[in-house]
């Protein structure tokens, strides 16, 4: 919630108040409701007229328009007042007050006063109090519908405006306005200049005509002297009690402008200084974040090459998995085509094929024969009987020539028959088999031997693996103990510095525990029983002597040792000491025995040797007449014995990252020289392998042959068997032949034949389609053996392909097993290695933002100086200003005085009231053969004798001023100054004739060369201001755009928030042409296209209005901000929304809400009510929610309770 800025206003006769009212405030928001013309917004008036605001801001023209008018049941009032009470506590306003209380009057005469705790002030100092406090801008402060509206309907150079206001660069626009007038006095002043010398020109012309002319009279030169005594006094007064009034504050401004700036210095400087420690700190952070960065890479590095070594070894595994499947599947083809090759191919019947040849024959003879008998005679022709013997003898040959074709093919299969040897066959089938069996057993081994090969390198790679990682591991905690060694060291060094520590190791000392190690269970009560001699220093006698100055503990070396003493049921505390070179330790700890705890030290007191001390392993110390001393232990005992420890942790663990390396490269050989041994393995398997193949084959082969002999025997005894039962039908057709009579021969010649042709016809059908099925079946059956021959073929290239692919992947697997391991260690150690980087760089970001702090705290005071410094400064340039011109006034004073010196000469200096301000040595009333005494025609010596008396009355008239009591701060009469200046005319150069005249000249002349001089440092300031208008230009733009960055960003928030949704945008509308381009909105509602604010319905209007609004307080925040009735055009649903949004804008600023709506209400801390009573006059009442809330609910709980 925000600070309680606005703590309460109080309201008399102001408006509708008309009598003393007081609204109090709290933090956060505070609501205040009541009807229409209850008087809500007069409160609104109220702030803003005390903060300074008149006219139209708060609806009132006139001052009594302020003033409550009466009513018909109430008189009017004459005066109204508001005050405002605001915090101070933080120091918002530049006040040594916790709480500042700002108020204003007014009356019907038109009387105003302001007051700041009651004291009268300037309303020009009030509003530069406002500015450096924030809230000067009433515009900022109070927004009302018709603001939230205005800032929607403004073109967008007059948003502009209304965003450079929030943006905070209207104190920069202030400045640029002081410069502005500043320039545009300089100019007038220069343009006044020019007007007075436009004037002396044609004077100092006119003078050098009338330097030859010369009149007077002695009446006015009288009147003249008289004059010039007279005013001369006065005008040295003036200016003397000036130049002392205006040089005290001169003094004083100057005095502590240096002393701003002697610590603006200093704080420079201090400043230079943290900036270099924070450029250190930066780049400590840049190189710790670089480092951080290089280990997060190695560690995403290392991580990323074990993934893909991982993966790269999983797919390996799947592609050996793969390879497998793809040899058993090649296996299981050769097994099928084995089976295929070894069963016997089916044979076509060569009984059948002769049979068909000799049917084919028979067919064709009888039908020739039939053809012959038939052929144009008909079956009773006398031809018949010759053609049917012609026939027969035919039919005799044919048979004849067959029988002998048959019996010579009979001979011939019986020879080759005799050329086949089965016996043979099957001999080379048995050695076939014999050599498979062996290629089979020798297979077995070699795969048995692989199996053992690829077990003894697994557990070569996991042991190397193994060793490499514990070595990592080592390694890597050796480094960190290493690193806190040396810090560790550092510290020790550090400690050594101090006077004694140094002053003992200057003379060969050492610490007394330096190379001593304790057990870590003892080490508390071993410090303990030392107490100061823990940080003590060994040194020889003649060292002790020259330590003598040095405070602290000293033990001599070669001094005499205390005699040891036992305890009957304490064991001592030597026990605790695991390694003394010197014997030191154990010479002091002789009589010391140890404790469980206090109760059993106080139960073995009694038994104490004298002498003794009994310690306790907490570290209490028990010694004779109950004396129990609790100490801690000191810091260098407790360095010296870290690094002890942590030397020996260092070394061990070295020495057993050395021994873990050594064991690493142990197994590494060990892993060569199994991954060989797996390799000749592998090798001996892939050719007994192939070998097993080639016997296989060998086998098969021989089986075949073997059943391609027996197949060959039983198709020649079959042929031979089919050959002799063809002879043998051939040799009874030719005994039938021979025995049938010609005269049947002639008869049924005809018929027999036909019925000849018709049986061979359809016997030789039958035999050729059983025929043609044996083909067809051989022919399927060879086409089979050569694909299975093909295949064969290519599985045992696939086999022998996939076992050179599976030892190389072995062997890639082998490697990628070991860089696995490896990678798994990298990984480990990139992990720790970037969590130190992580602490690191954590530890020095820290180290940045404490030195940032420090700079911005810098940074503060310096702006608080430089406010200082610019106040200052600007009070001294009107001083400065008021100085010279009353130096210019002198000046002056000093030349005209001279001049009437020159031109009136001894009647002034014999004036009484001149003479005593002239010293004697430059009057001129010396006897004229005085040779002291200028000469009358001696110019130059006359002029210079002038100004002197001039000086020298001037420094008078300035003492006397100075011996008077009271100052004299009125100036002389300007009347009389020019009635002096009209007899001056009057009386022209008297005594001194023309060179008076000259004189007048000389004087006017060096006049208009110091105006043109002043001409010349007016142009310097006129540049200096116009510059310092650049300068402010571009502050302006700066603080815009970033400004104006910030609020493009907090205004599409709000106007999400408010929405729910949509989104909007601020833009620059730059045409190109303008200097300052305006502000465009666009704006997108949810579920809507973009569209033109205008087209935005009432309520969209509103909230867009809001965001904005909203976006500048969150960009510029304000001590509060008063908002009255901007939620007026929102539905129930949207004012939740902006209940929501001045709930956050709650949080940093506090909020004054006008309201109608309930849901506002509801966000609010505090409620006042406004209402309006018969009289007309406004009354308010006040309620706090939380306190409402906790009163309701303890009457609800005491309803409850009386149930």
């Amino acid at each position: 919630m925000s600070r309680l800025r606005l703590r309460e206003v109080r309201l008399s006769g102001f408006k509708t108040f008309a009598d003393k009212t007081t609204i109090a405030f709290t933090p956060g928001i505070t609501a205040i409701v009541g009807p229409n013309g209850s008087g809500k917004s007069n409160v609104v008036d109220a702030l803003r007229w005390a903060l300074g605001e008149a006219g139209r801001g708060i609806r009132s023209k006139r001052v009594e328009e302020v003033i409550f008018a009466g009513s018909e049941k109430r008189r009017p009032l004459g005066l109204a007042e508001v005050s405002l009470s605001i915090a101070n506590d933080d120091g918002l306003f530049d006040l040594p007050f916790t709480e500042i209380e700002i108020a204003r009057r007014a009356d019907r005469g038109g009387g105003q006063e302001y007051l700041l705790n009651r004291e009268k002030i300037r309303l020009r100092d009030l509003n530069e109090l406002l500015d450096g406090a924030g809230l000067a801008e009433n515009g900022l402060l109070f927004i009302g519908q018709g603001a939230v509206d205005q800032a929607l309907s403004l073109k967008a150079e007059e948003r502009r405006a209304l965003v450079e206001e929030f943006a905070g660069t209207a104190r920069h626009e202030r400045r640029r306005a002081r410069a502005e007038t500043e320039m545009k006095e300089a100019i007038d002043n220069r343009a006044r200049v020019e007007e007075i010398l436009g004037t002396l020109r044609p004077q100092e012309r006119r003078l050098a005509t009338l330097a030859k002319q010369e009149a007077g009279r002695e009446e006015l030169l009288t009147e003249a002297v008289e004059r010039i005594a007279a005013l001369g006094a006065a005008r040295g007064a003036w200016i003397a009690s000036r130049r002392v009034r205006i040089g005290g504050q001169l003094s004083t401004v100057t005095s502590e402008l240096q002393s701003i700036r002697e610590q603006l210095r200093n704080a420079d400087e201090e400043a230079h200084r943290r900036r270099e420690r924070l450029g250190l700190a930066r780049t400590d952070l840049d190189v710790a974040r670089r480092a951080l960065e290089a280990a997060r890479e190695a560690r995403e590095s290392a991580e990323r090459a074990f993934a893909r070594v991982d993966a790269e070894s999983s797919a390996l595994t799947r592609d050996v998995e793969r390879i497998a499947s793809e040899v058993a599947v090649a296996e299981a083809e050769i097994a099928s085509v084995e089976a295929l090759r070894a069963a016997a191919a089916p044979a076509v019947d060569a009984e059948a094929v002769a049979a068909l040849e000799i049917l084919d024959a028979d067919l064709s003879a009888a039908r020739r024969e039939l053809e012959a008998l038939t052929d144009g005679t008909g079956e009773g022709s006398s031809d018949s009987a010759v053609r049917a013997q012609r026939s027969r003898e035919v039919e005799r040959a044919d048979l004849t020539a067959r029988l002998e074709r048959l019996q010579a093919e009979r001979t011939a299969v019986t020879a080759d028959g005799a050329s086949e040897d089965p016996s043979a066959v099957e001999n080379v089938l048995i050695l076939a088999a014999t050599a498979a069996s062996d290629a089979a057993a020798r297979l077995a081994a070699a795969s048995r031997e692989l199996a053992e090969a690829e077990s003894g390198a697994a557990a070569a790679r996991a042991t190397v693996g193994e060793s490499e990682r514990a070595a990592r591991a080592a390694e890597a905690e050796a480094a960190s103990v290493s690193g806190r060694l040396t810090a560790l060291e550092a510290r020790r060094a550090a400690l050594q510095e101090r006077a004694l520590s140094k002053a003992a190791h200057a003379i060969g000392g050492r610490s007394l525990l330096a190379g001593a190690e304790l057990r870590e269970e003892g080490r508390t009560a071993v410090l303990a029983a030392l107490g100061a001699l823990a940080r003590g220093f060994v040194v020889d006698q003649r060292g002790a002597s020259l330590l003598d100055d040095e405070q602290g503990a000293l033990l001599i070396d070669g001094a005499d040792a205390i005699g040891a003493t036992t305890h009957p049921t304490l064991p001592s505390l030597t026990s605790e000491i695991v390694s003394d070179p010197d014997g030191l330790l154990g010479r002091l700890l002789a009589s010391v025995f140890v404790a469980p705890s206090v109760a059993a030290a106080l139960s073995a007191l009694a038994d104490l040797p004298l002498g003794g001390t009994i310690v306790t392993r907490a570290g209490a110390v028990v010694r004779h007449g109950g004396v129990v001393i609790r100490e801690t232990e000191p810091e260098d005992a407790l360095v010296d014995s870290e690094i002890s420890r942590a030397a020996a942790t260092t070394e061990r663990l070295r020495t057993a990252a050395a021994a873990l390396r050594s064991e690493a490269m142990v197994a590494a050989g060990t892993l060569t020289a199994a991954e060989s041994r797996l390799a000749q393995g592998r090798d001996a398997e892939v050719s007994t392998r192939a070998a097993l193949r080639a016997a296989e084959s060998a086998r098969a082969e021989a089986e075949r042959r073997r059943d391609a002999v027996r197949r060959s025997t039983s198709e020649r005894a079959e042929r031979i068997s089919r050959l002799d039962a063809a002879v043998t039908a051939a040799q009874a057709r030719l005994n039938e032949i021979a025995l049938t009579p010609e005269q049947a021969i002639a008869t049924d010649a005809a018929t027999q034949w036909r019925a000849r042709v018709e049986e061979l016809t359809a016997r030789r059908a039958d035999l050729a389609t059983a025929v043609e099925a044996d083909r067809a079946a051989l022919r399927t059956w060879e086409l089979a053996r050569a694909r299975g021959d093909a295949t064969v073929a290519g599985a045992s290239a696939r086999i022998t392909r996939a076992a050179e692919e599976r030892g190389a992947l072995e062997t890639r697997s082998a490697n990628l097993r070991a860089q696995l391991a490896e990678q798994s260690g990298l990984a480990a150690a990139a992990r720790a290695a970037a969590t130190q980087r992580e602490e690191s760089v954590q530890a020095k970001a820290a180290l940045q933002v404490e030195i940032e702090s420090e700079i911005a705290t810098d940074e503060e005071a310096k702006r608080g100086l430089r406010s200082r410094e610019q106040q200052l400064d600007e009070a001294l340039r009107p001083l400065e200003r008021d100085a010279q011109a009353v130096e210019f006034e002198r000046e002056r004073f000093i030349e005209e005085l001279s001049g009437d010196l020159a031109a009136f000469g001894r009647r002034l200096s014999e004036d009484a009231r001149l003479a005593a301000g002239i010293p004697v040595a430059l009057r001129t009333t010396a006897p004229a053969d005085d040779a002291e005494a200028p000469a009358d025609g001696d110019t130059a010596a006359r002029e210079g004798l002038a100004r002197q008396q001039a000086a020298a009355l001037a420094l008078y008239w300035e003492g006397q001023h100075a011996s008077s009591e009271q100052a004299s701060l009125v100036a002389p009469d300007p009347e009389e100054l020019r009635a002096l200046e009209r007899l001056r005319r009057k009386i022209g150069p008297l005594e001194a004739g023309g060179a008076s005249i000259v004189m007048e000249h000389q004087e006017l002349r060096a006049r208009l060369e110091s105006l043109e001089v002043q001409t010349r440092d007016l142009d310097g300031a006129i540049e200096k201001a116009a510059t310092l208008m650049r300068e402010l230009d571009q502050l302006v733009e700066s603080t815009f755009t970033e400004q104006f960055a910030a609020l493009q960003t907090t205004f599409a928030s709000n106007f999400q928030l408010l929405f729910g949704g949509g989104d909007a945008q601020l833009r620059l509308a730059d045409d190109g042409e303008s200097r300052r381009p305006g502000v465009e909105i666009d704006a997108r509602p949810p579920l809507k296209r973009r569209q033109q604010l205008s087209l935005l319905s009432g309520g969209e209007r509103a909230l867009t209005g809001v965001a904005l609004l909203l976006g500048m307080l969150a960009v510029r925040p304000l001590p509060f901000v008063v908002l009255d009735e901007v939620d007026a055009a929102l539905d129930e649903a949207n004012v939740t929304r902006f209940g929501d949004a001045i709930r956050e804008l709650s949080e940093r600023t506090q909020v004054v809400v006008i309201t109608h709506n309930r849901g506002t209400v509801e966000v609010a801390d505090s409620l006042w009510g406004v209402t309006v009573g018969e009289d007309a006059a406004s009354r308010v009442f006040g309620l706090r929610l939380d306190e409402a809330k906790r009163i309701a609910d303890q009457a609800r709980a005491e309803r409850e309770a009386a149930r």
